[in-house]
């Protein structure tokens, strides 16, 4: 069959071809963007993050008395508080620190080599206030240099991640010793994944330093023993109550559960997506199916006609077929548009990679399968069409 005769054919259901068209356009598009947005969400939850995120429990506190808001009231009572967390069995470490790893955003400053800043400035590296033994809390690797130790409290000692030195001066190696406008580095530690929305999700940067204040609150980081996790965040509340009345205690968290959040947003938004692909992969069958059938009914005549001069049901078969497959390769042509128009509206709301080639020809294939399966039984029927049921009608 001719394509001019399968372009006639359906000029003759504009209304059914175009709403045809429309749904299998926007079927398309849904489905390379949901594809595409799973794979990233599968892609960011599997980096490495340089954590052990079922072992490490992040409490978020807030001081109620303004007396315990400021220095040195405020560095006491951190104290007193993970002196008594350490006491709890399975805690192994326990540290304060301004901000957490796993944030959307926080603490942030620019950050270059001393005398460069104009070729070297990086514009927002999370700093973060702690003691030395967050570098036991967070579970921490030491690749060059050393830690920061009591001796280096509010000096101007820094130690960077491995990926910030490496910016900064080319290797990590050369980082130790160098001095940088907030310090001299003195250690460079292996990549953690600290802030999703900083220059770089693994630059962070650390001082041995008090907290000025708890005006935005702060947080206590605990290293526990995995089979003691639960049974130690029933208890973290309870233990800080006792140690200060007059402090909440706003959240318990697990890293694990950190992470889940950082990315829900991809994830929500991919599930959603897939959903609304299968709905709309089904209802386009469905259409395909009913389309197909209708036209079969509408033309059976015909169909005998044909049967009467030779047509064969493979050919009857072919010709039902062809005009699902021409009216799928249209709908697949403006979807390959569509799908590139509605990916750079998504960027717009999350970061999303570009859309490769590959992933929309990739639906428009099983598409089409999807719609062949859909067709299959309504042009079986119109091959069992006899040629005496068009002798009879006429």
């Amino acid at each position: 069959m001719s394509i001019t005769l399968l372009l006639k054919s359906l000029s003759q259901r504009k209304v059914i071809t175009v709403l045809l068209l429309v749904q299998l356009t926007l079927t398309l598009a849904l489905l390379s963007n949901s594809v595409l947005l799973s794979h990233q969400a599968y892609s960011l939850s599997n980096q490495p993050t340089g954590l052990d995120l079922d072992s490490t429990l992040t409490v978020d506190l807030n001081p109620t008395d303004d007396n315990l808001m400021s220095q040195p009231a405020l560095g006491g009572l951190i104290q007193r508080q993970l002196e008594a967390l350490r006491l709890i069995p399975g805690v192994r470490h326990a540290s304060f620190t301004n901000q957490t790893p796993l944030l959307p955003g926080g603490m942030n400053g620019n950050t270059y080599v001393e005398d460069q800043e104009v070729t070297t400035n990086i514009p927002a590296v999370p700093f973060n206030f702690a003691d030395p033994e967050l570098f036991d809390a967070l579970q921490m690797t030491l690749i060059h240099g050393r830690w920061l130790t009591a001796e280096d409290s509010e000096t101007d000692s820094v130690v960077l991640t491995e990926t910030l030195a490496t910016q900064l001066f080319g290797e990590s190696s050369k980082a130790v010793g160098q001095l940088i406008n907030t310090g001299t580095v003195v250690g460079v530690v292996a990549d953690i994944m600290y802030q999703r929305f900083s220059s770089d999700q693994y630059y962070a940067l650390f001082f041995n330093e008090k907290l000025p204040s708890a005006e935005h609150g702060y947080s206590l980081i605990l290293n526990v023993e995995k089979s003691a996790i639960d049974r130690v965040r029933q208890q973290v509340a309870d233990v800080l109550r006792q140690v200060e009345a007059e402090t909440d205690v706003l959240q318990v968290n697990t890293l694990r559960q950190l992470h889940r959040r950082v990315f829900q947003q991809e994830r929500g938004l991919a599930i959603l997506l897939s959903a609304l692909s299968a709905m709309m992969l089904l209802v386009a069958m469905i259409s395909a199916y009913s389309h197909a059938l209708f036209h079969g009914l509408q033309q059976q005549n015909e169909i005998g006609i044909k049967r009467a001069l030779g047509a064969n049901k493979t050919r009857i078969l072919f010709e039902v077929l062809s005009e699902s497959w021409l009216t799928t390769g249209f709908g697949a042509i403006l979807g390959i548009l569509a799908s590139y128009l509605l990916q750079q509206q998504l960027a717009k709301i999350i970061s999303l990679s570009p859309l490769p080639l590959w992933l929309p020809v990739g639906a428009s294939v099983l598409l089409l399968l999807c719609v062949t399966i859909a067709t299959w039984y309504p042009a079986s029927i119109a091959t069992r069409v006899s040629p005496a049921h068009a002798t009879k009608a006429l």
